[in-house]
Parts: C-alpha cells; structure tokens; sequence
C-alpha cells in the first residue's frame, strides 16, 4: 500500500505522522513529496521580513520524521495523474500512489490588479521573506546617498498592501525595527514610512470590533499610517494607484492581500473559490476518492456554517489529521469520519510588545499574546516530535548564534 503525502506544510506534515502512527510498518509504505528538505513555520515569516532574528524559522524533515518509518522526497510535483494514480515530480520521475494526500499549500492572489504581481514582493515563504528584508536594506542604503527630497522619500518608504493578519503583524514588526533599520543606514527613525493599506473599511477583516480597536490603535502608537476602505487600482513600478485616484509613490511595495491555492489544483481537480479544491465532508476530492485533499489546497466546508474554513495553520492540523484517520478506517473496514471545524482562537502579534487573543468569548490584548504566541510555536515542534525533537531544534538554533557571534 503506497501512501504519498504532497507538501510538508502544517497539514502535510500531520498527516504523514499521523498515518505512520496508524500504518507505519504494517504494510504500508508512506512517503512526503515536498520541494525543499524543511518544515517551514510560515506564521512566522512576517519577522525575519522585518529585519528581526527569529529562534526557529524551519525544521528540518529528517529530524521530525526520524524514528518513522516516513521516507521524505525531495522534488516539485508537476502533475497528478488521478486515473493512472501517479505523481509526476520534476516532469520526469512518475510516482505511484494507492492512496493520496495532498497538501501543496497557497500561492498569493493578486486579483488581476494590473501590475501587482510585476511590482510587488509577496510575503508568503522564507525565501520571500528574505527578499523582502533584503530589498528594504537595499532601498534604504540607497536613500542615505540620495539628496533629491522625493526621491529619498519614496525609498525610505514602505506599502504594505492588505492588512489582513499577516499584513498587520508585519506592520508592527518593521515599525519596531525601524530605529535599527534607521541607525544601520545613518538615517532618522522617522524617515521610514510604513503605510498598510487595506481595501476594507477596517484591518482584520473578519475580526471582531475589540480586536480591531486595539490593533488599529497599537499600529498607530508605533507610527504606522494606515488607508482604509481604499482597493488598490493598479500598482506601477515604484507605486500604488488607489481606487479613489490617489497615488503613493514608494519603492517598497509588500503584498499580503490574499492567498488561493496552489496552481496545480487547478489544473487536475475540480475547483471553485480561489482554486480550491472541491472536497466531500470526508475531504476526499470529489474526482477520486483514493485522494484527499487538505489545508490551503481544500474547499473544505464548515458544517455548522455551510462556509469555506479559511486557509489557517490550526485548520490545516486538523484536516492532515483527518485525512490520516480516514485512509486508516477505509483500509480497516471502519466508518469515515465526517470534517468537523474547530476553532481554538486567534493569535497575532502587533510588534514585539503588542498582541492579541482570541480564545472563546475571551479576548486579551497586550504583552501576554506575545508570550503565548512563542509558547505556542515550541509546543507546536513538540507536537511534531516531542522532546527529542524539541531539544534537537534547540540545540541547532543556540549552536548557529554561537556560531554567528
């Protein structure tokens, strides 16, 4: 029985534990096709984009999937074939499959605004992140030499487009790191402008008032202006053009407006919102129910709601986990568990000293989010591996700053 896992994002990643912890080593052979040889914690990404040093960006899949008998692959899958149950990897090596998870994550979407893929930086990964913090060095050395005052003003200044979460948690991050952005390139502190711009009439959309009170307020403390209720029209090379005709001209021009799902579920299964593909409540594609679909790659449907589960970290857990259990109770003969949503909260960062949760009817706001959210991501690697594999990152995370000073 061969069990082949796509992507090692949040929902690849459980899924593959979780089905060697039910099959592993009787009579299945389970493997995770992914691109790169690391576990990326993508809800982390938004602080190294801003110039800061972070414990533990990515875990190696060796390390989480030590001691299993998971076999890890490196490659790009470039097509699935469902009728032949083959996966093609770098257009040339065929995979067979009996059963099929598949989790190859999100792209961004831009929309179709003209010129916002062409003159944008996404912030969707490491290696993006790592763009991001390199152009905005870039730009900035170059305003410390530049004498022309408009000139200065547009590389010294940064767009964020879309304050959702992700755009509002790297607002507050670059605003914190602005007085050492601004010493390393001899400027002023206020020289650097950090705008968020958000189409809808608040940041966090889908967020509840208090949340959205307290964020938009600890943004404004840290300098940061905001445009409100203002859709971007188009974005040209240095940029962005609002729908309301005015223009802000900047040479630093972030995207972190809205994700849809990977391309290539597009191209082979049945989609409808964002690419996403269409999944019965067991979250098996509606094209072939050997195959499973999960995290950002899945049109999955919360059953009190009747609406698609947005693209979350928690919500990809859950499904990779399912996924797992039914392909265990279909090979024994069992009843397929329905998909059943669950919400544990929210948890966001607005700088280093500024944060938001959201657990239940309960909302908290100040330092105390910060802490829990780093909280949360060492008890995440420890649900990855346990102690070993938490002492192990640890480990490797305290040899590279020893190894940097």
């Amino acid at each position: 029985m061969k069990i082949r896992v796509l992507g090692a994002g949040f929902a690849g990643v459980r899924a593959a534990l979780d089905l060697d912890r039910l099959l592993g080593g009787r009579g299945a052979e389970i493997s995770v096709i992914n691109r790169d040889r690391y576990h990326e914690l993508i809800t982390e990404v938004y602080r190294p984009a801003a110039g800061r040093d972070v414990k533990v960006l990515a875990v190696p899949l060796e390390d989480i999937f030590a001691g299993t008998s998971v076999e890890v692959v490196q490659g790009t899958v470039t097509d699935i074939r469902l009728r032949e149950r083959q996966v093609v990897l770098d257009r040339e090596r065929v995979l067979k499959f009996d059963r099929l998870v598949v989790a190859l994550g999100s792209e961004p979407e831009y929309f179709a605004i003209p010129g916002l893929r062409e003159n944008s930086l996404p912030l969707n990964s490491l290696n993006s992140a790592e763009n991001i913090r390199r152009h905005i060095d870039a730009m900035l050395a170059r305003a410390a030499g530049q004498q022309d005052p408009e000139r200065r003003r547009a590389l010294t200044t940064v767009v964020i487009a879309g304050a959702g979460l992700t755009g509002v948690e790297l607002a507050g991050e670059l605003a914190d790191q602005r007085p050492a952005l601004a010493r390393r390139h001899g400027l002023q502190p206020e020289e650097i402008r950090i705008i968020a711009v958000e189409a809808a009439p608040d940041i966090l959309p889908g967020f509840d008032q208090a949340s959205i009170d307290a964020a938009t307020n600890a943004l404004v403390r840290k300098g940061v202006s905001l445009i409100l209720g203002s859709p971007l029209q188009a974005v040209e090379p240095g940029a962005v053009v609002l729908a309301d005709g005015n223009r802000v001209e900047a040479r630093t021009i972030i995207w972190s407006g809205g994700v849809r799902a990977n391309r290539l579920i597009e191209k082979c299964f049945t989609t409808r919102t964002r690419g996403r593909a269409v999944v019965n409540s067991y979250l098996q594609s509606v094209d072939e129910p050997s195959v499973y679909v999960v995290g950002d790659a899945a049109l999955a449907i919360n059953p009190r709601t009747g609406q698609p589960m947005p693209p979350t970290a928690q919500h990809a857990v859950q499904q990779g986990r399912l996924a797992a259990y039914n392909i265990w109770a279909e090979l024994k003969g069992r009843p397929l568990r329905g998909y059943r949503a669950r919400t544990a909260g929210t948890l966001a960062t607005v700088g280093t000293d500024a944060g938001l949760a959201r657990i239940g009817p309960v909302t908290l706001f100040g330092r105390f989010p910060v802490i829990v959210k780093d909280l949360n991501t060492w008890r995440y690697i420890l649900s990855l591996g346990g102690p070993r594999l938490l002492l192990k990152v640890l480990w490797r995370h305290g040899r590279l700053r020893w190894a940097r000073a």
